[in-house]
């Protein structure tokens, strides 16, 4: 078996053979005239700028952006930032490389949460919550408890284009939520904790993962809140006549657009969840930049 490394171990001078995701390539001239391939290639630890000096024509054709390819090259530095110069670049066939050392999980990066423990959390506060929010919550849940503790949130975004993002954006959003409820600023505690549940959970539908999270063929043409609609109205296809107010309420929260500029009765809970996620992004990004 070939000793792979990840990129966060990389060190100037060693040869590596590797698996990696091609987040960026592009096709470039030098200050010789000479042209090269300039990709960026990540794995679950971390990001690598690479470069491919030889048989353009061929790599060129040879992959594209997104792919996963298996790497040779050697590490190097110019300007204090390593990259990796590239010998070899080729697609990658799992069942092939399987016995050089590939591993699925090794491909897209995660966060290290507990996952387990933040899911049951949750659960604890949709069991909190009245009917018909708490079976219709819980129901959705439970049948996609794998998915959602698994999925990323956003993938054109660091740190929400990870594992587990999606569950931790969520969780992070009903903790900042319940902080204003027992301060008395939120009211009504059952339709925006619900609101905060569903509104982006469209994630799961949006995205398929095949060693990495890439659009559904859905999630191409449906956004992330249309995709959400629709699992909630599957799921509340149960609830009894009177209970259907509800639901409608959090169709209004889910597919709120941010950019009207008239807050109503109709639409002030949408504006509320809308804007506990923005408070939640503002701080995750206000964290990292301090780490």
């Amino acid at each position: 078996m070939i000793k792979t490394k990840n990129i966060s171990d990389f060190k100037i001078g060693q040869n590596i053979h590797g698996f990696f995701q091609v987040t960026l390539k592009e096709k470039n001239i030098s200050k010789n005239g000479d042209y090269y391939i300039d990709l960026f290639l990540r794995d679950r630890t971390g990001m690598i700028n690479g470069k491919v000096w030889d048989f353009i024509s061929f790599y060129d054709n040879a992959f594209t952006e997104g792919d996963i390819v298996a790497v040779k090259g050697t590490v190097k530095r110019y300007r204090e930032k390593l990259f990796l110069e590239i010998n070899n670049i080729s697609l990658l066939d799992p069942n092939r490389y399987k016995k050089y050392g590939f591993n699925h999980g090794d491909i897209h990066p995660e966060l290290t949460i507990a996952t387990n423990s933040i899911f049951n959390k949750i659960k604890k506060i949709i069991c909190s919550l009245d009917e018909p929010y708490k079976n219709i919550l819980l129901d959705i849940y439970e049948t996609y408890e794998q998915k959602i503790k698994s999925y990323p949130d956003d993938l054109d975004v660091n740190h929400y284009n990870k594992k587990g993002s999606l569950l931790l954006k969520i969780f992070n959003a009903l903790e900042i939520a319940n902080k204003n409820y027992k301060s008395h600023i939120i009211e009504n505690k059952n339709i925006i904790l619900s609101g905060i549940l569903l509104k982006y959970i469209g994630r799961i539908k949006q995205y398929d993962y095949n060693i990495v999270f890439k659009l559904s063929d859905i999630g191409q043409t449906e956004n992330c809140f249309i995709l959400s609609r629709d699992i909630l109205k599957k799921y509340s296809a149960k609830c009894k006549k009177n209970e259907q107010i509800f639901i409608n309420q959090l169709v209004d929260i889910i597919l709120y657009n941010h950019e009207s500029k008239e807050i109503t009765v109709k639409n002030a809970s949408g504006a509320i969840v809308y804007t506990i996620f923005e408070l939640e992004k503002a701080l995750t990004v206000s964290t990292l930049y301090k780490n």
